[in-house]
């Protein structure tokens, strides 16, 4: 229920709520022209001075289409370029991007109605998720973002679009990635190429897209970067990419929930409750393969089948000026469904925050111990909980160790009666056997508590 006193507005129609962000839909997603055009000339140098810029076009057509080429073999290199294997399913030719027939089924929040602390109470806290509507307002990426001004504003600098088979980042130029978009053969890719950038706000090339919006007050309470800018995970992702590219089904690492605010063109998303099993939404299929458009066709129509094992995802189609909250620990996928241009950030609140330090704890150790250090100073409320949260585990560790030895005692017990009924000389033997498992599993219990001590020293000192 909501909280008394706050009146929340809920926006079930998806029609109106795209009525509610009129001002974002408005922005143009039309594609500029890369390669400038042909200027008039006068004179009697006029045809040899054409002749001239037609040649410089072309060896900026061929040089983009060879970094573009390049990009693609590194990004995929099970594909082959050459032999058209980055087009060989044709979802293309599909309605694979339609999404009349699709019935969301999402909750829709207006944030100029419901306030910050409705939200965390009615979503963060309880961890479901929601579409919430006007946080972008005024931001001037709603008028930036668009192909022609990141064009004008980006032209020369390299934005990752994929990663080699080692992991590091393969980057575009941004007028090549819009001359990408533009190829009227590329854009038959099944799965197109799409800017999902990590590190734009840190290279002087692009952390000009900082300025352009803002982290909305309802995200601000931003815990990890009490950890330190070096220390902390990757957070911050600018997003732009054609119809059927998109995030294949994950979830976010270290329990960190996410928004992603949409500025330009539509996504498609399904969603999958905490504890759901892998096997049954990644199941082995022939032609599965790990991007969204390959789930969707694939994954997808099985889950709205009667005999679907487990729970059905929640479907949504977020439209430009929409943030999607995805509370931590949810399954998503992510297709898009035309040109979109986003903002994504991860982050850990004081609503989920136990989850969260588990797995930073597991995960990052290192990262944990300084964490906790500047967590005593600034956020004493939250070293309590990781007090009492090492506590519950040393407890639930001390009852496991009593359970194993009970049970030991137990089976030592046993095996003494059944000797008895032994002849002298097998009871010795017995009993030597029985002295050696008592000694070493003395040891075990000595080495696993100095580990115990160890794990805790390291988390605890700075």
């Amino acid at each position: 229920m909501s909280p008394s006193g706050i009146e929340i507005a809920h926006l079930t129609s998806v029609e109106h709520q795209r009525q509610a962000s009129n001002a974002f839909a408005s922005t143009s997603a039309a594609l500029p022209p890369v390669v400038p055009h042909s200027t008039s000339s006068h004179g009697a140098g006029a045809d040899s001075e054409q002749h001239e810029q037609r040649r410089q076009e072309q060896e900026q057509k061929q040089r983009q289409e060879r970094k573009i080429i390049a990009a693609k073999r590194a990004s995929r290199s099970e594909l082959s370029v050459s032999k058209g294997e980055w087009q060989r399913h044709g979802y293309a030719k599909t309605d694979i991007c339609a999404w009349q027939h699709i019935k969301d089924s999402v909750t829709r929040v207006d944030c100029r109605v419901m306030p910050h602390n409705a939200f965390v109470q009615l979503y963060e806290r309880p961890r479901i998720p929601v579409v919430i509507a006007n946080l972008p307002e005024g931001w001037k990426a709603g008028q930036l973002w668009n192909p022609a001004a990141l064009l004008q504003r980006f032209a020369n600098h390299k934005f990752k679009v994929g990663a080699d088979d080692d992991g590091y980042a393969v980057r575009l130029k941004m007028k090549h990635f819009l001359g990408y978009l533009q190829d009227p053969t590329h854009m038959q890719d099944d799965s197109p190429m799409y800017i999902f950038d990590g590190t734009f706000g840190d290279r002087d090339g692009s952390k000009a897209l900082l300025g352009d919006y803002s982290v909305p007050e309802w995200f601000s309470e931003d815990l990890m970067q009490l950890a330190g800018d070096r220390r902390r995970p990757p957070h911050r992702w600018f997003v732009m990419g054609p119809a059927r590219s998109g995030s294949g089904l994950h979830v976010d690492p270290l329990a960190t929930s996410a928004w992603n605010a949409l500025l330009v063109g539509h996504k498609r998303w399904a969603l999958f409750p905490p504890g759901t099993q892998r096997r049954h939404v990644l199941p082995k299929l022939p032609g599965l393969e790990r991007e969204a458009v390959s789930w969707f066709t694939h994954v997808y129509p099985l889950t709205q089948r009667e005999d679907w094992p487990t729970t059905r995802p929640i479907d949504v189609i977020q439209g430009p000026g929409e943030t999607m909250y995805v509370p931590g620990g949810w399954w998503h996928v992510v297709l898009n469904l035309d040109l979109t241009i986003a903002i994504t950030h991860n982050y850990a609140s004081t609503a989920n925050f136990p989850k969260v330090w588990k797995h930073t704890c597991k995960g990052r150790p290192k990262m944990s111990a300084k964490w906790l250090a500047v967590l005593k100073q600034q956020r004493p409320d939250l070293a309590t909980v990781v007090s009492q949260l090492q506590q519950r585990n040393e407890d639930q560790s001390g009852s496991s160790s009593s359970s194993s030895s009970s049970s030991s005692s137990s089976s030592s017990s046993s095996s003494s009666s059944s000797s008895s009924s032994s002849s002298s000389s097998d009871e010795d033997d017995d009993d030597k056997k029985r002295s050696r498992r008592s000694s070493a599993q003395a040891d075990a219990e000595v080495t696993n508590a100095k580990r115990q001590r160890v794990c805790e020293n390291e988390q605890l000192q700075v």
